[in-house]
């Protein structure tokens, strides 16, 4: 028994394998393995065919007998890049095989970017500037090409690729944090970076006084002038500023010609212009310095003082003050002060302490060739550096008569017996003298002290002069030395005894 039917023979075509594009994707962690989606490529693989299915496999033989199939979502096990086939196969287990290439691409490289900073000029105060970010380009790419850098002012912006800042921007906030995405043209893979937005204040300046110098020899409003004066009046004696001068705005705002130091001016008076930076942040700001020559003090050369040297030794006690109205001729604003070297005067150190006299350290032995010498140094108080006349004021130490109190002077009363008798004071001047010649003195002869020391009202005739007070009386002696220019003197007490006569008893016849 048998049943008849038809069994219809159909030959398929084998499929078609076609290669595929490589299956790319970005390193994140930049350790060559990702994770590929390997059906990403199924549609180039099958192109226009129907009724196969595509499988990937980790060998050739793998994809020819079907075995060793990889999972779909696969990572590669070969850093970078990896081979990996492809079986096609239709319904009757016809089958064809190609490859598919694994990239694994690596991110653009960064590094850290420093902060942008900009000084506060165009609204000082407000901490706000444009930025062209595109200026941090060359620093971001070090060197990396085919890479596009975009910028963004948030951070899910910048992941997102949306709302890139274009041309200058201003920032909100100070310090503020940029994002920048570095995209390789050619893979597409992007990385970030971020860094600062900075905004830096100007220094603080102070606008100085004119800087009052006086002139040199030559009368003629120029002179060399040390401009660093003014450094810590107009840096507030900041030490992370630096102060610098120059002759225009422009060189000034360009860093470029400062000014030598000491700089002598061309003009008087003449306006020059100082920068001032912040060597931190390399922020300026200018102003403007007059400089403004002066005369020096016109100083007199004083007469020399005199001191009348009791002893002889040749050192005495001047009050140098005596002489600051003749050095200055009664110029207000001059003040003077006395050195004992010329160096010290001209550098303006070891004043000598004019509150108290003065004792000279050299002895005025009488030498005119060596005479003792001061140094007036006279200064403006109005000028601000130093601006000194100075002058030689000479000290002279005059000898003083050295006398002795004489021995009593006696005469005989005269028949009247009243205790008034006539002396001739002059008769001592050799013992007072004590052996000095009474030539070489001006001697006067005084009824008290006082008149003595001032030389008021002499006794008009020394050789001839009657006693005020009976028995005995004294008078005050001058001994003056003309060849001194102070008269130099000394007093002395000579007493004057007028002896009784002898009382005679007449006898008897």
């Amino acid at each position: 028994c048998y049943a008849v039917t038809t069994l219809e023979l159909e030959v398929l075509g084998n499929p078609v394998a076609n290669m595929p594009m490589a299956l790319e994707e970005c390193d994140d962690d930049t350790d060559g393995f990702v994770e590929f989606d390997l059906s990403d490529r199924d549609a180039e693989v099958i192109g226009a065919q129907t009724g196969v299915v595509v499988t990937y496999h980790s060998t050739p033989q793998g994809a020819i007998d079907g075995t060793d199939v990889l999972p779909i979502l696969y990572t590669n096990t070969v850093a970078d890049t990896e081979e990996v086939y492809v079986r096609i196969e239709n319904g009757a287990g016809c089958y064809d095989t190609t490859t598919l290439q694994l990239i694994v691409n690596p991110l653009p490289a960064t590094v850290a970017v420093s902060p942008y900073e900009l000084c506060d000029e165009d609204n000082p105060g407000d901490e706000q500037e444009l930025f062209d970010l595109t200026s941090k380009e060359a620093e971001i790419l070090n060197g990396q090409v085919n890479v596009s850098v975009s910028y963004y002012a948030d951070p899910t912006d910048a992941d997102l690729n949306v709302n890139a800042i274009t041309g200058p921007y201003a920032n909100t906030s100070n310090p503020q944090t940029i994002y920048a995405v570095l995209t390789n043209d050619n893979t597409g893979c992007s990385n970030q970076v971020t860094f600062e937005l900075e905004v830096n204040p100007l220094p603080v300046l102070v606008d100085p006084t004119p800087l009052e110098v006086c002139d040199d020899g030559t009368p003629d409003g120029l002179t060399a002038i040390d401009l660093n004066v003014k450094n810590g009046e107009i840096s507030g004696n900041n030490p992370s500023y630096t102060v610098s001068y120059y002759f225009d705005l422009a060189d000034a705002e360009a860093e470029v010609n400062p000014l030598a130091i000491p700089y002598t001016n061309v003009s008087n008076p003449q306006t020059i212009y100082v920068r001032v930076e912040d060597n931190a942040t390399g922020c300026y700001d200018t102003t403007t310095l007059v400089l403004d020559v002066q005369q020096a003090p016109v100083a007199n050369t004083p007469t020399p003082l005199y001191y009348c040297d009791p002893d002889n030794d040749g050192f005495g006690i001047f009050d140098l003050t005596e002489a600051d109205s003749e050095i200055t001729g009664g110029t207000a604003g001059l003040t003077v002060t006395y050195h004992e070297t010329f160096a010290n005067a001209d550098n303006n150190v070891d004043a000598i302490d004019t509150t108290v006299g003065y004792n000279n350290i050299v002895a005025d032995n009488g030498d005119s060739d060596a005479p003792i010498l001061l140094y007036a140094r006279v200064e403006s108080a109005t000028i601000a550096t130093d601006c000194a006349t100075i002058v030689e004021l000479e000290l002279i130490v005059e000898p003083t008569p050295q006398i002795i109190e004489p021995t009593p002077l006696e005469e005989c009363d005269d028949a009247s017996a009243d205790g008034f008798a006539q002396f001739d004071l002059t008769s001592k001047a050799e013992e007072l003298l004590n052996g000095a010649d009474p030539a070489d003195y001006d001697i006067t002869y005084y009824q008290t002290e006082l008149n003595a020391n001032d030389a008021n009202n002499p006794i008009a005739n020394p050789t001839a002069y009657t006693n005020t007070v009976a028995d005995m009386d004294e008078v005050w002696v001058r001994v003056e030395d003309p060849n001194t220019a102070e008269g130099c003197y000394k007093v002395t007490r000579l007493e004057l005894i007028v002896n009784p006569l002898p009382v005679l008893v007449q006898p008897a016849p």
